[in-house]
């Protein structure tokens, strides 16, 4: 049985082939692109730098300095705190998960490969003599380098006691990350930038019955907490104003590319030495969605009538008002207590009636067509897209199991004979084929994955954009645990298995005895570990590299630059919008990796060093990515991390669990009966830490602790908390003077304590000591009705644009009563407009939002002012803010802006500004 063993460790003849090809081609790829991007970084800011200049001043970079390793330099200079006030929580924890595991797996390697890899070669299986006396051929195989090759049972106790160690290192690690990130959580909760934001005091009540459906009802019920309630949107559904809003939106965008033409006529004639004789050409054109059907009409003609037409008629429906009501509303209060503590109230006496309620819900976070949904209709969605999800799993185990079986040409071979003529390759070919192959098309397989997954969390019916992310995430890691991780490795192990109990040497048919079986799973799981190197080291040497090259969206620049983009709209689409990342595809391959590393740790520990390197280098891109590429436009205050954070005791369990098997296999030939009972406690304690973690962390990450609004309590910024007895800042914590000395601009970079939470600006706004309801009055203004429109942009021309700061009698009283909830201190024309945007931030868009303006370039011939002012006149909006066109050649530069016409509204409820 040992030669056996001996025979099957040492038969992968290409193992080492494998390795060495994977390493020296990946390595001369990942080489290739640093070099590439240290050459060209510098030629195209847009895609390279952007944050140097497309940013608000506060959360700029500086432009990055010549030379090969300027760019880590650049971004570890960027102390923790001000890089989270820089690229936001959701960034910084992402970050942190990949500093935690690049210091984990690099401990591990430290202490694993010293002491595993040795115990495992020497005097192993393969140098064992067989029945004959004879010894095995010692082929060269990273086999060799595996627990498989273990054949002395007291050598596995150092494997049980680094499993115990490792485990035990992590759960250690994954807890400290936890505390760290609630403290930043709460920190950035209570900041007084996210204080400015209206998801700050409101939350969503959602599945409330019709008699409580009502304006008065709510307030009723939830003005009983501290502050009272300030504003209220009951949800409606404004069918036909949606319908209009999109027909208005697609309209305009087409009458800006007709006008746009007719402006560029004027110029485009480059033969005419005076561009002054150049009249400029009306665009003819069909208006009919099916080609080359339909007659051919002035499009400016068509498409500016129609567009005053809807103008005219959305307005009208406004007026008129929605004519149904969503079982759903938003409530904000005048502080966060009250948030806070209404969400964690229990509001109806039925089950799931007004529940769920949501906190921290920002209205550009908002699934508007899913706020009808009751609670039972969203749990039989998610039952049914959880059966979708699996099924999905089962469907792509086969394409999986093929291609990681090439991993495996061997045994591939012997099972499906049509494929033995790859038996004349040479080594080299063979091993490219083992090497490279395989991880590359599964990556090309899974890269087809985010698109279901996220169509099937969508039919869940969440109410918020970053829930749909989140549940995408859990999936998505699901599946590549299941396809990528477990099935691998058994793929990996199960062909060569079926190969040897299908067709046993010396005779025919089945036949077997439970031991053999027990013996041929004990040496080939650890097989597996040769395909997960050459997969850690392709991820690990090509993909950071990949990722800061960007070689998609420089090409895409370049040829929407120079070829397709022609008009203001289209230059700023390309030239003037940030990237940002879907933390829902982002996180679940790195903590694939994270269990693959924590897996094979101590069963091929020759992994450790890879996946060690493979998070070194991913920390640093992803952290310059973060300062100088990526934009977060909705921030969720670093709601993946916890979910990140569980997948990841995922890991450890299956970790465990495959030791504990693996060990079980090894009872046929060692005692190891005291080695699982070790790993049962082991997986018992790993258990209990989970249990203990999720009962500790899941309410601190929800919601804000109370004793944090005491004012016996300090915050700093970096979600410290002392309750003013300490005199030295707590461990990591820096000092005022520090944080101010960070700042570049040399202002301090934050306050000494976190703004406690706002007092009422009425003695109405108070709950009296006889714990009486507040009486309804004008403190606690009702805003289902359309609030007051936000003030035009100067850029902004024409008589539409006038129109939008008329409101009617109803919208100034309520403006006049949110200034009185104000406090006495002046309040500027900036913060008076901020006021406005957030008090109707929770209607539908289609209430409020307005037309998107026209948007020309300035020429010098005036044929754009004449166009506004025909345009005004039919109550069109038209800009010309930042867009220019050159007389000479007729190109339209846009410059000087951080945002396009038509888009204040986003951007400063983006920033809460």
């Amino acid at each position: 049985m040992a030669a056996d063993l001996g025979e099957e460790q040492t038969s992968q003849d290409a193992s080492v082939a494998t390795f060495v090809s994977a390493l020296l081609f990946n390595g001369a790829v990942g080489i290739a692109i640093y070099f590439a991007f240290s050459i060209i970084r510098n030629w195209n800011k847009r895609v390279y730098q952007p944050r140097t200049y497309l940013v608000n001043e506060e959360i700029r970079s500086p432009e990055l300095e010549g030379g090969l390793l300027k760019w880590i330099d650049a971004s570890m200079r960027v102390h923790d705190n001000q890089l989270v006030d820089r690229i936001g929580l959701d960034a910084y924890v992402f970050l942190r998960f990949l500093r935690m595991s690049a210091i984990l797996f690099s401990g591990f390697t430290l202490i694993g490969i010293p002491i595993l890899i040795p115990l495992n070669v020497i005097n192993g299986v393969d140098s064992r003599p067989g029945p004959g006396g004879q010894l095995p051929n010692q082929t060269p195989s990273l086999t060799r380098l595996a627990i498989g090759n273990v054949a002395d049972g007291w050598r596995l106790w150092f494997h049980l006691a680094l499993t115990a160690l490792f485990s035990g290192a992590t759960i250690y690690m994954l807890w400290m990350e936890m505390q760290e990130y609630t403290r930043r959580r709460h920190a950035y909760l209570m900041s007084e930038k996210h204080a400015k934001t209206p998801q700050s005091t409101t939350i969503l009540v959602t599945a409330i019955p019709k008699g409580l459906n009502t304006e008065k009802a709510l307030f009723e019920i939830f003005n009983r907490f501290p502050g009272g309630v300030r504003s209220i949107w009951l949800n409606k559904n404004p069918s036909e104003l949606i319908k209009l809003c999109e027909e208005r939106d697609e309209i305009a965008l087409k009458l800006e590319a007709a006008e746009y033409n007719y402006v560029q006529s004027a110029y485009n004639q480059k033969a005419k030495k005076d561009i002054d004789a150049d009249e400029p050409v009306r665009p003819i054109g069909r208006t009919s969605a099916v080609p080359l059907v339909g007659p051919k009409v002035d499009l400016i003609e068509v498409y500016s009538q129609r567009l005053s037409e809807l103008n005219r008629l959305i307005a009208e429906g406004r007026k008129a008002g929605a004519s149904s009501t969503l079982n759903s509303a938003f409530i904000r209060f005048h502080n966060q207590f009250a948030a806070h503590s209404a969400v964690q109230t229990v509001v109806h006496p039925t089950p799931f009636r007004m529940a769920p309620m949501f906190v921290e819900v920002s209205p550009l976070d908002v699934v508007w067509e899913h706020l009808n949904l009751d609670t039972v209709n969203k749990k039989g969605r998610h039952m049914i897209a959880t059966a979708a999800a699996s099924a999905l799993i089962l469907l792509w185990t086969f394409p999986v199991l093929f291609v990681t079986g090439i991993a495996n040409l061997d045994a591939l071979i012997k099972l499906l004979p049509f494929l033995k003529f790859l038996n004349d390759l040479p080594n080299s070919i063979i091993g490219i084929i083992q090497g490279i192959l395989p991880p590359l098309f599964l990556a090309i397989l899974m890269a087809v994955l985010p698109i279901i997954l996220t169509a099937m969390s969508k039919f869940e019916g969440h109410v918020r954009q970053s829930a749909i992310t989140l549940a995408v995430m859990k999936k998505y890691y699901f599946f590549l645990v299941v396809n990528v991780l477990l099935l691998t490795s058994l793929g990996n192990g199960v062909i060569p298995t079926l190969q040897k109990l299908i067709k046993p040497a010396g005779g025919s048919g089945i036949q077997f005895s439970p031991m053999d079986v027990i013996s041929i799973l004990a040496s080939t799981l650890p097989a597996a570990s040769t395909f997960f190197v050459t997969y850690a080291l392709l991820q690990g040497l090509t993909g950071p590299a990949k990722e800061l090259l960007q070689i998609a969206p420089l090409v895409l620049n370049y040829l929407f630059t120079k070829v397709l983009a022609k008009s203001p709209r289209q230059i700023w689409n390309v030239q003037g919008r940030l990237s940002s990342v879907n933390y829902g595809t982002l996180f679940p391959p790195q903590v694939l990796m994270f269990s693959i590393g924590m897996l094979y740790s101590t069963i091929a520990p020759i992994i450790l060093p890879v996946v060690a390197f493979y998070f070194t280098m991913f920390y640093f891109v992803y952290r310059h990515q973060f300062l100088y590429v990526y934009y977060t436009p909705v921030e969720t205050g670093g709601l993946a991390f916890p979910v990140a954070v569980k997948q990841a005791f995922t890991g450890i369990f299956i970790f465990q669990t495959t030791i504990f098997g693996i060990f079980l296999l090894k009872q046929s030939d060692l005692d190891v009966i005291p080695h699982l009972i070790i790993l049962i406690l082991l997986i018992f304690v790993t258990a209990m830490s989970f249990s203990n973690m999720k009962e500790a962390f899941d309410p601190l990450v929800t919601f804000l602790p109370v004793a944090l609004f005491s004012k016996d309590l300090k915050v700093n910024r970096a979600g410290y908390v002392t309750d003013g007895s300490e005199e030295k800042p707590a461990p990591g914590e820096t000092n005022d003077e520090e944080l101010a000395g960070d700042s570049e601009s040399g202002h301090a970079l934050a306050l000494t304590h976190l703004p406690r939470i706002n007092e009422p600006t009425s003695e109405k706004a108070h709950l009296n000591g006889g714990g009486e309801k507040q009486e309804y009055d004008e403190v606690a203004t009702v805003s289902s009705q359309l609030p007051g429109v936000p003030t035009p942009n100067p850029s902004l021309h024409g008589a539409a644009a006038s129109s939008l700061s008329q409101t009617t009698s109803q919208q100034q009283q309520q403006l006049q009563m949110q200034q009185e909830m104000l406090p006495e201190e002046p309040v500027s024309a900036e913060e008076a407009e901020l006021l406005r945007l957030q008090e109707q931030a929770y209607c539908h868009p289609s209430l409020y939002s307005q037309q998107v303006p026209i948007w020309l370039p300035h020429d010098e011939r005036g044929v754009v002012d004449d166009e506004i002012t025909r345009l005004s006149a039919m109550n069109i909006v038209v800009a010309t803010t930042g867009a220019d066109m050159d007389p000479a050649t007729g190109k339209t530069h846009v410059s000087g802006i951080i945002f396009a016409p038509g888009e204040e509204t986003r951007y400063r409820l983006e920033r809460g500004m």
